[in-house]
């Protein structure tokens, strides 16, 4: 198609727009990055053809095409933000790096926690027993979030997956975790949306839908609002794409990207963080760096490598933590305005054993999820505070302190384990959702709700030996050789040995500690600043506290332990235990 007058006029409305007619390969310039408002740009199809909205053929827009004109598309996506972890695939990752052979990489795309029992499947299996989550369907689930591009857009060969699998079809035959089962040829890719971060307004619900329905290539329009689509690909329809004219100029359609704002990365961290930390920004949990934008701190340049702070929980590329990100970072430095602390009236033992947000974060507002239950086949999200239904909820909870690697105390969710597995060696492999949802099928008549949830869980004994031995039967002959069940359970796995139930410590046995780092209370509303009592001798500070280590016992009731006990600290707290 060629381009139309009016629409070839579109490239001339400034100098800066003759840019756009420069090879993917020119970068625009720094001047032309800090423009406060981007020129229109016409939006091209994944062909390179500026859409004609009047074609009832047009096709969905591409970000690759429309955006890389000026911008290098491929230096941008392979910042972390889009490879979270691809970069680092290979099927031996996990057996090599970190003891876990289910594992391909440290990121989101291939790595696994107990808060997602979801992980990409490896390239190479012997059986479809082996086949976990595709590829293909991992699209519908992780990247509601992450922007596209990378993994979604390019198989482990760094081939296309839509125009690979149109040459050769039988590769949806295959054991091949990139094509097993999948319909890339209809669905096309997903690539990366500019927009969820350069638009104002976009619709991640819209987005959502459009992968749920297996419709790749038509998300990035629907999430940007710039049309309708209708049908399912994973239903064996061809979507239909309806343009909106508001951005209409003569058969052509354009978009102004604009700076990105922080409701744009709320879009993804802002469920990420409720649900992990119970962090949030819209004034129930107060935060005296309020004023401040995400972008204040979390910088970037024309290679979008967002900086990044240490998080305990994460370890996806910790060569680009930035230590300036950090309280010490900034208020030692007097960085953007920070106030050197004098910390005068605190002992120097606990400026050296303490985390700064032991005293500092104070607002825990809003609800956590304290664990990710397995037992029924599905993900049963229990919240920090046991009278919320669900995580996100306005209820006040006491966060868990715990030491980290180096022994600092710090604080924050420790999101306690409950999946089921099976021991080959020491390791405990985490089952699928779907292997654990066949034993459950089974054993679901011996399993009561004991903690009144609403949802069964395997808290007694007898409860537990049912659906290790449902287990047993349903992972006879699948991707074991041998067939060992256990049960992860907070801090101990329980396993089958004859007739016997048995329990003991693991090293999988531990929670997940999400530190916090946002939420921060000022210096007047600090743990301490009333005295020695904030924390000693009294429930509210951290030694008066008792930490959750299993989310239900044998009556299904939390089991907790002192915090001395859980810091593994001598004695108690001499003046709590005077009371």
């Amino acid at each position: 198609m060629r381009l139309k007058p009016l629409g070839t006029a579109i490239f001339f409305l400034s100098p800066a727009a003759l840019l756009c007619t420069l090879s993917q390969s020119s970068l625009v310039p720094d001047a032309e990055l800090s423009r406060k408002t981007h020129i229109a740009v016409p939006l091209k199809d994944e062909e390179g053809r500026v859409i004609d909205y009047r074609d009832p053929q047009a096709k969905p827009y591409s970000p690759r095409t429309t955006c890389g004109g000026c911008h290098s598309y491929e230096a941008i996506t392979r910042a972390y933000h889009f490879t979270m972890g691809a970069d680092l695939l290979s099927d031996d990752w996990g057996r090599k790096n970190r003891n876990r052979p289910w594992m391909s990489s440290p990121g989101q795309n291939g790595g696994q926690q107990h808060m997602s029992y979801i992980w990409l499947t490896k390239k190479a299996h012997r059986s479809e027993s082996e086949v976990g989550v595709t590829t293909f369907r991992f699209v519908q689930t992780c990247a509601v979030c992450h922007p596209g591009g990378s993994l979604f857009e390019r198989d482990r060969d760094g081939r296309r997956y839509d125009q690979r699998q149109r040459a050769h079809p039988e590769l949806a035959s295959s054991m091949d975790g990139d094509y097993h089962a999948a319909a890339w040829d209809r669905s096309g890719v997903l690539e990366a949306d500019c927009l969820m971060c350069h638009s104002t307004g976009y619709d991640i619900k819209a987005r959502a839908e459009q992968l749920s329905k297996g419709n790749y290539r038509w998300a990035a329009t629907a999430g940007a609002r710039l049309g309708t689509v209708e049908g399912s690909v994973l239903a064996g329809e061809t979507p239909v794409l309806t343009y909106r004219t508001s951005t209409a100029n003569a058969g052509s359609l354009t978009v102004v990207p604009a700076r990105s704002r922080d409701e744009n990365c709320l879009l993804c961290h802002g469920e990420a963080e409720v649900k992990k930390r119970g962090h949030v920004w819209d004034g129930r949990n107060a935060d005296v760096h309020a004023r401040l934008n995400c972008t204040t701190c979390h910088v970037t340049g024309s290679d979008h490598q967002i900086s990044k702070g240490h998080s305990n929980a994460v370890f996806l590329h910790d060569e680009l933590d930035d230590p300036k990100l950090s309280c010490a970072g900034c208020h030692n430095a007097g960085r953007l305005g920070a106030k050197r602390p004098s910390h005068r009236s605190m002992p120097a033992t606990h400026l050296k054993n303490l985390s700064c947000v032991v005293c500092h974060v104070r607002d825990n507002h809003v609800t956590a999820v304290q664990t990710v239950d397995t037992t029924t086949g599905k993900t049963v999200g229990i919240p920090t505070n046991p009278e919320a239904h669900k995580y996100g909820e306005t209820k006040t909870w006491q966060p868990a302190y715990f030491r980290l690697k180096n022994g600092q105390i710090s604080s924050g969710n420790a999101l306690l384990p409950s999946w089921w597995g099976n021991r080959v060696g020491n390791v405990i492999h985490p089952l699928t959702l779907a292997e654990t949802a066949k034993a459950f099928e089974l054993a679901k008549k011996s399993l009561q709700d004991d903690n009144g949830d609403g949802k069964p869980e395997a808290n007694t004994r007898a409860e537990i030996t049912a659906m290790l031995r449902a287990m047993e039967q349903t992972l006879r002959g699948g991707r074991f050789e041998v067939v060992r069940p256990a049960y992860v359970k907070g801090h101990l796995v329980w396993e089958r040995q004859g007739e016997i139930l048995t329990s003991r410590p693991h090293p999988q046995a531990v929670p997940l500690r999400w530190t916090f780092s946002h939420n921060v209370a000022p210096a007047a509303r600090a743990l301490g600043s009333r005295g020695c009592t904030d924390c000693h001798g009294k429930a509210g500070g951290v030694l008066g506290t008792d930490v959750t280590i299993d989310p239900y016992g044998e009556d299904g009731k939390p089991v907790k332990v002192p915090a001395w006990k859980y810091l593994k600290l001598r004695s108690p707290d001499p003046y709590t235990a005077a009371k």
